[in-house]
């Protein structure tokens, strides 16, 4: 099979393999579509989960059902599916806790397992979801981001009827605005770079300057210092910054207004098991998020949709790698 192999630190390069075996527990699937993330592209410029190498990247994927391990009972050749790409392990303190998504032994696609940027792939069966045959591949494919950010709106507690300030125009900071008035916020702000992709989040407010001492909840959905200080200094009393994205090196935090002030500053990562209520927002209409994907590239051109996705956030969103 035809597929993506970081070999490398910026050395992504297309390579041939085996189609992978599933497991007893295992669905392998043909790839129709995988988006790419943003942390695709800091796993090739930097590694900083420290992927073992070489590794095929990708986990955001859509496709069809090719074969079934013999204890898959659920699935059949030719369903429509798409993955999340956590593995908990399920005995783990945290999984028995409840906490899966936190799992000290977590498996995930892309990073220690071969990921969505092949032909096929395999996914353990008890993160398949179904897809409606009515939801493209590609919108597919968004199964796990959308259930990341619905995470974000999770973690900032009730948000009806209050103030939300959204730091970042890229996808998630898209989606995550576009949840955030789904869930009954009163006013969304969001701050960012790029005009084209401001443009694109219906029902926020963008703004030229940046909040002071005036929301309920900041949502950090860039991983750049400045932004984290941005969303800090626009809490008002008793508000709540989210770090949806994150920030490999320190950063220093104000305890004495943290204290006098009485914030929160929660950290999000992952899901707690999103993916029915992510299946719900892609049927959505009025989130329509199909089109955030503004570009849909044949794997055969893979140069073109990296080139999109990491240099083109004038005209680009959300790119996919397409599959015949």
């Amino acid at each position: 099979m035809k597929a993506l192999q970081l070999q490398g630190i910026n050395q992504l390069v297309p390579v041939t393999l085996p189609v992978p075996i599933p497991k007893a527990d295992e669905v392998l699937i043909r790839t129709m579509a995988t988006t790419i993330c943003t942390s695709d592209l800091h796993d090739i410029k930097s590694n900083p989960f420290g992927i073992k190498l070489p590794g095929v990247l990708g986990h955001e994927g859509a496709g069809i059902v090719v074969r079934c391990g013999a204890a898959v009972k659920q699935f059949s050749e030719g369903m429509h599916v798409a993955v999340h790409p956590v593995v908990p392990c399920g005995y783990c303190v945290e999984c028995q806790r409840g906490f899966g998504h936190l799992c000290l032994n977590m498996g995930h696609l892309g990073i220690d397992r071969g990921g969505t940027f092949a032909e096929y792939f395999v996914q353990r069966s008890d993160r398949v979801k179904a897809l409606p045959d009515h939801i493209s591949f590609p919108l597919g494919a968004l199964l796990e981001p959308v259930a990341n950010c619905l995470q974000a709106i999770s973690r900032a507690g009730d948000i009806k009827g209050k103030v939300v300030f959204v730091v970042g125009d890229g996808p998630f900071g898209n989606i995550i605005a576009r949840l955030a008035l789904r869930a009954g916020a009163a006013r969304v702000m969001v701050a960012g770079k790029e005009p084209f992709r401001l443009g694109m989040i219906p029902g926020a407010e963008v703004v030229d300057s940046n909040p002071v001492a005036s929301v309920d909840v900041a949502i950090l959905a860039v991983s750049a210092a400045d932004a984290f200080y941005s969303c800090m200094a626009a809490l008002r009393k008793r508000g709540r910054l989210v770090v949806f994205s994150l920030l490999k090196d320190a950063v220093p935090v104000d305890l004495f207004d943290l204290h006098i002030s009485e914030l929160e500053i929660v950290g999000c990562c992952n899901d707690e098991d999103k993916i029915e209520e992510s299946l719900a927002c892609l049927q959505d209409p009025v989130l329509n998020l199909s089109e955030l994907i503004t570009h849909r590239v044949p794997f055969e051109n893979w140069e073109e949709a990296f080139y999109l996705a990491r240099d083109r956030h004038d005209k680009a969103l959300k790119v996919a790698i397409t599959f015949n």
